[in-house]
């Protein structure tokens, strides 16, 4: 990490501020972060908790902080208005007890880790060692979908573990002092040791191109959009062999009925030459329409060209035009009956694929307005010789 950059820390906040204050001296003090600025994330009990215990002006610990370690901590900017409340409409949520309240929660995490990535220049220390186990699950979480390569994620451990959530005790202070506890037992603070715990975690940002612009900002919609892009990275290629009148899924080869590789050759190729501006699940924008009782001219025409380049000499044509179209239309019922025999040879064929529905000719919509195509992604999908 170059000290050019600004690091920033991000800390969900409970009831015992101290654990700031802790990670604060631990990234700061001993690991001689540059941390330039604290936003906390909280309920309205710890908010005021904060408030008291670490922003007071004449008792703050947040500021004896800086006092004692100016070298290390006298840049730190925190203040009542970085630490950020989530609301139940109006009013600041006082403790999380619902549903509802875990979802404010878990979309102000978000909200706060999209401004602090924002900017290229900044790096993100995230502390879940505070608040609720809830806060801290959504904060790991979102950072999982949102972290950049010098993002880093930590917990706090302090030893003797009676000094945990002991409030006489914020951090080590350069002269030792003694603290008594509830039971009598006496503490010096020299014995005092804050673990800095590095948690590895996956980052899918880079993986899926996630973008504020263009993603989902609900961490729901967000993550089903990772997740249907994770889905398709790991989609094995459909190739078209047109020679063999064969699709090949992976490994696994299909020959068809030439007619029948025609009509799923004409679906993919709909599918492969889908515009990057309409999105995969857009079905309508690409798949094909029937005008009840027919399928589109544009598909016969599709159909009896593919015809041509498996059969120069056109008997494969003839022999249709004789004998499926009505008066020169593509029938509907022909389609639809050769779609469920396509389909039911490549479900017997590759009957243990997971992702078996995206190489299946599909159907989208109620009944009188479906279309028909194939839901994997274009570039899934490779034609030899095309």
């Amino acid at each position: 990490m170059s000290r050019e950059q600004r690091h920033i820390l991000v800390a969900v906040l409970g009831r015992t501020p101290q654990v700031l204050t802790e990670t604060l001296y631990a990234l700061c003090v001993e690991r001689k972060h540059p941390v330039e600025t604290v936003w906390a994330i909280s309920t309205r009990e710890g908010y005021r908790e904060a408030c008291k215990q670490l922003l007071d002006p004449q008792t703050g610990m947040f500021y004896q902080l800086q006092h004692d370690y100016p070298d290390a901590c006298a840049q730190l900017q925190f203040s009542e208005a970085n630490i950020k409340v989530a609301h139940d409409g109006l009013l600041p949520i006082a403790d999380i007890r619902t549903r509802r309240d875990s979802e404010s929660f878990l979309a102000l995490i978000l909200e706060v880790l999209w401004e602090q990535t924002a900017d290229p220049a900044t790096v993100l220390h995230c502390s879940i060692a505070g608040g609720r186990k809830t806060m801290s699950t959504y904060l790991a979480l979102a950072l999982q979908l949102l972290a950049r390569p010098d993002d880093r994620l930590y917990h706090v451990l302090v030893a003797p573990q009676e000094l945990e959530h002991q409030r006489q005790f914020y951090y080590p202070p350069p002269r030792p002092q003694q603290i008594t506890l509830h039971d009598g037992q006496i503490i010096d603070t020299s014995q005092a040791q804050i673990d800095l715990i590095d948690i590895p975690f996956i980052r899918l940002r880079e993986r899926v191109q996630i973008d504020r612009l263009s993603s989902p900002q609900g961490y729901r919609e967000l993550l089903a959009w990772v997740q249907r892009d994770i889905d398709r990275s790991t989609l094995p290629v459909l190739t078209l062999d047109p020679g063999n009148h064969t699709i090949i899924i992976g490994d696994q080869k299909i020959r068809l009925q030439p007619q029948r590789f025609c009509l799923y050759w004409y679906f993919a190729e709909r599918s492969r030459t889908r515009l990057s501006r309409i999105a995969i699940e857009d079905y309508p924008a690409y798949f094909e329409y029937p005008q009840s009782p027919y399928f589109s001219s544009t598909m016969l025409d599709g159909l009896l060209g593919r015809f041509d380049l498996l059969d120069p000499h056109r008997k494969m044509r003839g022999k249709f035009i004789a004998k499926v179209l009505e008066d020169g239309q593509l029938p509907m019922s022909w389609v639809l009956q050769r779609i469920a025999k396509i389909n039911t040879q490549i479900r017997l064929s590759v009957p243990g694929l997971p992702a078996l529905p995206f190489y299946l000719i599909s159907s989208h919509g109620k009944r009188g307005t479906k279309c028909y195509g194939i839901k994997l992604p274009g570039e899934k999908i490779v034609v030899k010789g095309g």
